[in-house]
């Protein structure tokens, strides 16, 4: 029985924590196993790394090989053996962003998640970077030690009673020295700084930094309230957070808050990181708040406008079924996309590295492709790698033959750095190619035999005596139409060809009666083959929706092909009945040399001839069935053929009755 407790439990799936974790402003990763797989990493701990999200999926000392000597991955296999948590505040790490290794402190926590049997099966990563805060904490700890030094000097100077009025002038003069250098600190900090006096949050001191976050000039805020110097941070959080922190002594911090600034007469969103630090008297009491802030706007935009681009162009290579490749020639490290892999055979989760993807090179093409690759990195190469060549699965040997097209990126010193390119599989391009070249070799073979009889019978015409001329003139004439029609006919399916590639083979439906069409294609068929016997068979009248014209060509078609490939004096069926679903089923039945089920599942391609050597004699141009298919699919209905070899074949078309 579902309970209020268990359906909101259901509605917190592994799916949505992972959403919300996405969605978390704090830097969260997620690893799992001895190697720290990198199961999950949020936009936050991504930009910490100065990674993508490529890195997901790779043990975290491939992802970040600058992490090896230090201490971290030996923290996470204790916590994964002990499954206790581990935290830290203000350690360092040493990362590498955008090519140059920097030395940043962090807070952060490895916390283990365990199963019903204690036994860990994740580990939780959360971090924050406190850099910043941490040189200014300390400068400020420094000169609070400064200033502790001075006032225990004054005080045993006073206590001894042995120092001079001027020595404790001098004394006083170092300690508003000693405020000054705090003052001067602040002023020159690289982050907005503001310190709030009292519960009313009156503003003691703002620094460039952040009078320019901000948005004010110094006149305009210092020595009022928080909230009367900036009226725009009305309906905002800011106010209540300031109350909170003077009330409570609890430090506040944001990352990436997204909050509305005056700029000139009006406001602007900004996105910054901002910490409000209570600030704490001798005696424990709270007499302030130290405000840092950090604007990123830039950053963050940057950041989610390359997010967007990296997504737009998965999916411009998803659309285009492209598989990407990236080659390092330093490292010899090779990695390709997910359907590259499935291309090799290899899973999504299996290393697609450079032997993997070599073996899978049919033989007599690996050469050509190593060498291809190794001009394309010479010096006075032009940077563009592109080739054709066939690759091999080595699961199903499906063999495909792809197009590379690639470039190469070179760093500062003009040395290559990468390889970085697509893959697309022309595989089918190729045949459709080949299959086009075959058509247009029949269709100028098969014109021009028509054309030759045309031209005999004209001149044997032309060649005969005045006597007997007449005598003979009726039967060439009657060739002569006879192979105009045969030609007729050949462009005739050229053009509806080219119109469905166009588009513009329309098909104009009107209701007609099923029992009358069979009539007279069963009158012109008696007619015009009479070396064949011919069955016919219907269900009575049936009145379909559908073009009179179109179904007439898909059944002479159909017929005709009967005839061609089916010996003299055998018989061809040709019959129609009513089925379920408002449905009707036509079909074509011969007894002739049959198709094999190589063919069948090919017949229905455009300018596809079935391979049988038998046939080869028999004319024809693999764009009828071609044509009968788009026709009956243009209907809404279905074609197919069931057919064995030496017995047979049926030609069968479904079409709605309505």
């Amino acid at each position: 029985m579902n309970t209020p407790e268990t359906t909101s439990k259901n509605l917190f799936s592994q799916d949505l924590i992972i959403q919300a974790l996405a969605s978390s402003p704090s830097p969260t990763a997620i690893y799992s196993g001895e190697e720290m797989v990198i199961h999950f990493a949020n936009a936050g701990m991504l930009a910490l790394w100065g990674k993508d999200s490529s890195v997901i999926g790779k043990p975290l000392i491939e992802a970040i090989p600058e992490l090896e000597g230090q201490p971290f991955l030996e923290l996470l296999h204790e916590v994964w053996r002990t499954g206790e948590t581990y935290s830290v505040h203000e350690a360092p790490a040493k990362l590498v962003k955008q090519g140059v290794e920097t030395l940043d402190y962090f807070d952060y926590e490895y916390r283990a998640l365990t199963d019903n049997q204690n036994k860990t099966w994740c580990i939780l990563n959360t971090a924050l970077e406190v850099t910043s805060r941490r040189e200014f904490i300390l400068e400020i700890k420094e000169k609070e030690e400064r200033e502790d030094e001075l006032k225990e000097e004054m005080a045993a100077t006073l206590e001894e009673l042995t120092a001079s009025n001027e020595e404790l002038s001098e004394i006083i003069h170092q300690l508003d020295q000693s405020r000054e250098y705090i003052r001067a600190i602040i002023e020159q900090a690289p982050v907005g700084i503001a310190m709030l006096k009292g519960p009313e949050h009156i503003i003691e001191i703002a620094n460039p930094a952040i009078l320019k976050i901000w948005g004010h000039a110094e006149k305009e805020v210092i020595g009022l309230p928080n909230e009367v110097a900036r009226p725009e941070l009305r309906d905002q959080p800011v106010t209540e957070w300031l109350k909170e922190v003077y009330q409570t002594g609890t430090q506040k911090t944001n990352t990436e808050l997204t909050v509305r600034l005056k700029h000139k007469n009006g406001l602007r969103e900004a996105i910054v990181n901002s910490v409000y630090q209570p600030i704490f008297s001798d005696r424990g009491d709270i007499t302030g708040i130290l405000m840092i802030i950090e604007e990123i706007t830039e950053q963050v935009l940057a950041r989610r406008k390359n997010e967007n681009d990296q997504q737009m162009l998965a999916l411009a290579i998803d659309a285009g079924e492209l598989a990407t490749f990236y080659y390092q020639p330093e490292t010899n490290l090779f990695s390709g996309n997910n359907l590259l892999k499935s291309w090799f055979g290899l899973s999504s989760e299996e290393q697609l590295d450079l032997s993997v993807a070599l073996e899978g090179i049919l033989p007599e093409d690996r050469d050509r492709v190593s060498t291809a690759i190794a001009k394309s990195l010479e010096k006075d190469s032009d940077g563009h790698y592109f080739i054709e060549y066939k690759i091999q699965n080595k699961s199903d040997g499906k063999v495909r033959l792809l197009q590379a097209n690639g470039r190469i990126f070179y760093d500062n010193t003009g040395h290559p750095q990468s390889l970085n390119g697509t893959l697309r599989d022309i595989t089918e391009q190729k045949k459709e190619q080949e299959r086009k070249n075959d058509f247009m070799g029949v269709v100028s073979h098969e014109l021009k035999t028509p054309l030759t009889s045309l031209k005999a019978y004209i001149q044997l015409l032309q060649r005969l005596p005045e006597d007997k001329r007449l005598a003979k003139q009726e039967d060439l004439l009657e060739k002569c139409l006879k192979q105009a029609d045969y030609m007729n006919s050949m462009i005739s399916g050229f053009l509806n060809v080219s119109r469905l590639d166009s588009g513009q083979l329309h098909i104009d439906k009107k209701p007609f009666d099923l029992q009358t069409l069979f009539s007279e294609i069963e009158d012109e068929v008696l007619l015009s083959n009479p070396a064949h016997q011919f069955v016919f068979k219907g269900s009575g009248s049936i009145f379909i929706n559908a073009d009179r014209d179109k179904i007439s060509q898909v059944l002479h078609n159909l017929i005709g092909n009967a005839v061609k490939y089916s010996p003299f004096d055998t018989s061809v069926t040709v019959e129609y009945i009513a089925l379920d679903h408002n449905q009707i089923q036509i079909s074509v039945h011969d007894k002739g040399i049959g198709i094999s089920e190589k063919d069948q599942k090919l017949i229905f391609d455009r300018y596809y001839r079935v391979q049988d050597i038998s046939v080869k004699s028999i004319s024809g141009f693999g764009i009828g069935l071609y044509l009968c298919k788009e026709i009956i699919e243009l209907h809404k209905g279905s074609v197919s053929v069931f057919s064995s070899k030496d017995d047979g074949t049926v030609f069968s078309f479904m079409l709605p009755i309505g």
